[in-house]
């Protein structure tokens, strides 16, 4: 159910900033003249419970009783309403169809063996540009002993192989150690690509589909230090990370890899952990804290087909994750209690390093203790609606946009305490996906 708009209690437009070239535009009329079919996926890892919400109404539609989504790998999209998760209750991939009407219906439900060691959670998922195949990454810390479980979707089939990663100095501390490993399902023939350690390694996909358990890599590569949030532009023809100090993405080739272009974050700040693909499919976003806790937070895209990198600082404070729309870039910055939502506009190459909208958003039944600042922040496809959840408080901020204008709709109520911000994802019936991984 929805409470109604507390627009009147502390919703302030900071200010407009001048940046790059490019504004925050409206969605185009087509968008809503074509009736899409939006549905929020509302998800309490903590609590086991999953649920779809009309974005409209704010009323729940369904949900998925018991289901513990894996908020570290997320949700990948499949498109026609199709997504897919960890449900680390099984563990086991679950592919679920949300209907027209907004009913979530359990496709298939695929087990995940562990092979190489006790299951603690899935690192990352990934899908190929067909949406046909997934892969779940296992994240067995300290382990140079690695799993993916491959799944056909159409067919329900699965393998799972034994990947072999490298110890290397770790960036954060200096140590040796490891990292965790990223997953990608690109290129062609399909290969099934992981960060292994220093460098990316590709493996025959459909080998392993064939039962192929301990396969050799057919390509390596070097990678830089600290991998922490894949991108793969949308057609699965170049892969990436963002790194400790910067970004790195890779082409793929028939035979493996080409050559890879390295670009340091261009302000100083903390590392991008979780990056999203934006809707062009061959730019990624993400938001970064401040390189100290007086710096601002700084939202960074970088194109996957050439060089181009960009910052734009936003507030001070601690950022959620970024989310992309086809007109602008957004995240909600929390300082002192207080959340501040920053929407940057997409610049004319593409980046979005535009000008800054910021609307300090008002406090709903804010919760204090721990985990109490965490949030996480979702929206629509065509970025007419955000989505923000606040620990703790049972309950989900509806924001809408129509160009510079923001206004709070307001809030969801939902059964769960959303105890550590919970999870969010918006799920369309027409959208075609464009991120290969689970975000």
């Amino acid at each position: 159910m929805r409470t109604p708009s507390l627009l009147g209690v502390g919703l302030v437009v900071v200010g407009l900033l001048a940046g790059g070239v490019g504004s925050v535009a409206a969605p185009p009329a087509s968008a809503s003249a074509a009736g899409r079919a939006s549905w929020l996926l509302v998800a309490d890892p903590a609590a086991h419970a999953v649920s779809i919400v009309d974005s409209a109404t704010g009323r729940a539609t369904g949900s998925l009783p018991g289901a513990t989504l894996g908020a570290h790998a997320g949700v990948v999209q499949l498109g026609h309403g199709r997504i897919a998760f960890v449900d680390e209750g099984g563990p086991r991939l679950d592919v679920v169809d949300v209907s027209s009407s907004g009913i979530p219906r359990l496709a298939s439900a695929t087990p995940i063996p562990s092979t190489a060691g006790t299951w603690t959670r899935a690192g990352w998922i990934s899908d190929d540009a067909g949406h046909r195949y997934v892969a779940v990454g296992s994240d067995l810390d300290g382990s140079t002993t690695q799993q993916v479980t491959l799944v056909d979707t159409r067919t329900g089939r699965a393998s799972t192989a034994s990947i072999r990663t490298s110890e290397v100095t770790l960036a954060t501390t200096g140590e040796r150690g490891t990292e965790e490993m990223e997953t990608f399902l690109v290129g062609s023939p399909l290969r099934l690509v992981v960060s292994a350690g220093g460098h990316l390694d590709a493996y025959d996909a459909a080998a392993i589909l064939r039962g192929d358990a301990h396969p050799a890599p057919v390509a390596s590569t070097p990678l830089g230090a600290y991998p922490h949030g894949p991108i793969a532009d949308a057609r699965g023809t170049v892969v990436g990370s963002t790194l400790h100090d910067g970004v790195e993405t890779v082409p793929l080739t028939r035979d493996g890899f080409g050559p890879a272009t390295t670009r340091p974050y261009p302000e100083r700040a903390q590392q991008s952990y979780r990056p999203r693909m934006a809707p062009d499919g061959a730019t990624a976003v993400g938001a970064q804290a401040g390189a100290t806790a007086g710096d601002p937070a700084v939202l960074t895209s970088s194109s996957m087909r050439g060089a181009g990198i960009a910052s734009v600082a936003l507030g001070a404070g601690t950022p959620t994750r970024a989310v992309v729309a086809p007109s602008y870039a957004a995240a909600v910055v929390t300082a002192d209690g207080v959340d501040t939502l920053d929407l940057v506009a997409r610049g004319a190459d593409g980046l979005y390093d535009g000008a800054v909208t910021r609307v300090r958003l008002p406090g709903l039944g804010q919760a204090t203790g721990t985990g109490s600042a965490a949030r996480f922040l979702a929206a629509s496809a065509d970025g007419s609606e955000l989505f923000l959840s606040r620990a703790g408080t049972g309950s989900v901020l509806e924001i809408d946009v129509r160009g510079t204008t923001v206004a709070v709709r307001g809030t969801i109520a939902v059964p769960s305490a959303l105890a550590d911000g919970g999870y969010l994802a918006t799920v369309d019936q027409h959208q075609r996906p464009y991120d290969l991984s689970g975000r």
